[in-house]
């Protein structure tokens, strides 16, 4: 009888199922030069969290074939957003670096940074997501000299 309760207070509390609580946003992946691995995607809403794992929302989609993978992040609520993301080539939940910390992975962000020195700032990656569906397209390179 509790159960039977709690269920029925539960589907008020919820929203009907053909009510959007945002949009979606599509992004897709390019530069994927190797079959397999795992695209993982952090993504972040504020500039106090940015780069901060453990504030990060994650997702991760199977890169099961050369050049070009999309995957879906549905219902975003509406607001700003950055994210990081990488070709986990290897499947071991990391980007991988060499002995000089420079990433051995491809990689990239929401945004082109202006410089591949350093981490991107959040002003330099953040972009707006409103209230109609959107599709972001996102070059995975690896890090090179020139």
């Amino acid at each position: 009888m509790n159960i039977i309760l709690l269920s029925c207070f539960a589907m008020l509390l919820s929203p009907p199922a053909s009510e959007k609580v945002g949009a979606n946003l599509t992004i897709r992946f390019e530069g994927i030069d190797k079959t397999g691995g795992t695209v993982r995607l952090a993504i972040y809403n504020s500039r106090a969290d940015f780069m901060v794992e453990s504030k990060a929302v994650l997702y991760n989609f199977r890169a099961d074939k050369n050049g070009t993978l999309q995957g879906a992040i549905e219902n975003l609520p509406a607001g700003s957003y950055g994210f990081a993301v990488f070709l986990d080539e290897n499947n071991n939940n990391k980007l991988d670096k060499n002995l000089f910390g420079v990433p051995t992975e491809p990689y990239s962000f929401s945004k082109d940074p202006p410089s591949k020195w350093r981490l991107p700032t959040w002003e330099e990656v953040k972009f707006e997501h409103g209230q109609s569906d959107k599709l972001l397209v996102v070059n995975l390179k690896r890090w090179a000299l020139l």
